[in-house]
This record gives C-alpha cells, structure tokens and sequence, in this order.
C-alpha cells in the first residue's frame, strides 16, 4: 500500500496489523520495522493488493521479518531488492 497523506506521502509499506475498522500497523521493513510500525488511518492509504506470503504469515500468528517486507515493498515500487541489487551490480 502507499500512503497518499502526512509526511511520508508516497512511501509503500506493508500492513501488518489492523487497529479496529479504521486504523492499521504498517512496516516497510527499514525506517518502520515490524517492531516499531506506524499508525496510519486506511482512508490515507491507497492499497495495491494483497501479498500471499506475507498474508498466510500473518494469518498464522507469525510475523513477517523486516527483510521479507523490505523485498515486497521494493518490488512493488519497481526496484528490485538491494541484496539483489548487489549482487548484479547494479
């Protein structure tokens, strides 16, 4: 999801929680880690889809490590994961 209000306007990030009808836990696994994640009202946030490795996770009782959130996120903004970039050199 990206979130469309306040000072990260544009960021994506990971929901990880919900908060009652109207209010989610995100994480985009560097600034906002799963053990530090923002509060984000869903009418700010526009959502992209659902991530089916990180939703049956969850689904579970397990949280998602901050390297599984930073590569979902990194694909879903086009750029491809840094280990991965690393290791192609580009």
């Amino acid at each position: 999801m990206t979130s469309r209000a306040g000072r990260d306007r544009g960021d994506r990030y990971v929901i990880i929680a919900t908060l009652g009808h109207d209010m989610v836990l995100v994480a985009d696994g560097e600034r906002r880690g799963v053990h530090r994640p923002k509060k984000k009202n869903v009418k700010h946030l526009v959502v992209h889809g659902v991530v089916p490795q990180l939703a049956a996770k969850l689904a579970r009782g397990e949280m998602p490590a901050d390297e599984e959130i930073r590569q979902v996120v990194a694909q879903a903004g086009g750029e491809r994961p840094p280990a991965q970039a690393a290791r192609t050199g580009s």
